[in-house]
């Protein structure tokens, strides 16, 4: 009989072994009313195994007493192999036994008939044992395909990390004001970022925001808001008042003309001449002022989120700052963590260790293994950006 290649991934496709031709050709009367059912012959069971590899079918349908050939034998070959292991095999015997059918699916037979039944039980259990392993091979490709899916996405979420983290500020090292910083991406990444830079030889602007959502989208809104802030680029807008700056990002960033995105923002502007710092935030989690003795000033961020509705008036704050003191920025990744135990954490519980470790040898490291202990991970679900300034004039 001459095989018929398969038309489609859908297709059922059935490979008889038996030693006789009969055999063949009942079968193929059989399932001759059947769409896109297609039969493999194949007479000699020493090239079953090889003839199986070549038509990969949807069901093996085995004779097992054959001249120098132990049916058994052929099912443990099938399943030997990793392409044919999960293959549906229905047996063939001119006998009803017990021991052989118990033989025979503890090889990995799938089902028993004594040839030939009646054709409308042959094809009902051909097209059940087809059908399972088709929907079994869709799911697999699907999932292979989300996976495929998932690592490309993750690829280009650590490449849009590496970017993110490529525009971040260099560290201040010397000077009256001096700087570090941890971005800490996730694997989805989020939309962090932050900055600072001097506006004149004695007013240093200080920035973080945080872009809902996570992906490469986040990240770019969260890129392009930083570039503004970074070049001074908002027509009409002082970049010393801190209020008016935060009205600029929202006029220029409405969430409608930005797939629905808007962020949280906490702008401020260092006077190292006078020791004072002048503030805005929208939406933001509150920066901490930490004192040089390590007690802590929250400065909260009183403002609606960046881009949610226009037109809204934002308010300067301005608080004295000694020399010695701490300002420590931070995004929600940094206390928004499941515990173990499935409870959240809490902002205030980071703050409360956020003035002991503020004052230590190395902070920002000692606030990051805090976060990791409490959620008992390395890895966070969100963006944990860090940045803290030393005022030491």
């Amino acid at each position: 009989m001459t095989p018929h290649a398969p038309t489609g991934p859908l297709q059922t496709v059935i490979l008889l072994v038996d030693d006789q031709p009969i055999i063949a050709a009942a079968v193929q009367k059989m399932i001759a009313g059947q769409k896109d059912w297609v039969l493999h012959f194949c007479s000699e069971p020493a090239k079953a195994v090889e003839r199986a590899l070549q038509v990969r079918p949807t069901v093996i349908l085995q004779d097992l007493v054959m001249p120098d050939a132990d049916g058994l034998d052929l099912v443990a070959a099938y399943r030997r192999q990793a392409s044919l292991h999960d293959t549906p095999l229905v047996v063939l015997s001119s006998k009803e036994e017990a021991e052989t059918k118990a033989k025979a699916f503890a090889l990995g037979a799938n089902d028993y008939l004594v040839k030939l039944p009646d054709p409308v039980e042959v094809v009902a259990r051909l097209r059940h044992h087809s059908d399972g392993y088709k929907a079994t091979l869709e799911r697999n490709a699907a999932y292979a395909a989300l996976a495929a899916s998932e690592r490309h996405l993750r690829e280009e979420a650590r490449r849009a990390a590496e970017y993110v983290q490529s525009l971040l500020p260099a560290p201040l090292t010397t000077g009256p004001a001096t700087s570090e910083w941890r971005f800490v991406p996730s694997e989805s990444l989020g939309g962090d970022a932050f900055g600072h830079h001097w506006l004149d030889d004695t007013h240093l602007a200080i920035y973080l925001l945080d872009v809902c959502g996570h992906g490469v989208g986040p990240a770019l809104l969260g890129v392009s808001a930083m570039n503004v802030l970074h070049s001074n680029a908002l027509p009409g807008r002082d970049m010393m008042d801190t209020a008016a700056v935060i009205e600029g990002l929202n006029e220029l960033f409405p969430m409608e003309r930005h797939n629905e995105m808007f962020f949280t923002v906490w702008y401020g502007i260092l006077d190292v001449a006078k020791g004072r710092l002048r503030w805005t935030g929208g939406g933001h989690p509150p920066a901490l002022l930490v004192h040089p003795d390590g007690s802590l000033q929250r400065l909260e961020s009183q403002g609606l989120m960046v881009g949610a509705a226009t037109g809204i008036p934002y308010e300067s704050n301005q608080v004295e700052i000694r020399p010695g003191s701490r300002l420590l920025l931070y995004s929600d990744g940094i206390f928004e963590l499941r515990k173990p135990d499935g409870q959240m954490a809490t902002m205030d519980e980071f703050i409360l260790n956020a003035g002991p470790a503020a004052v230590g040898p190395d902070p920002l490291e000692a606030m990051l293994a805090h976060a990791r202990a409490v959620q008992g991970g390395d890895h966070f679900a969100d963006d944990v950006s860090l940045l803290q300034v030393l005022y030491q004039p």
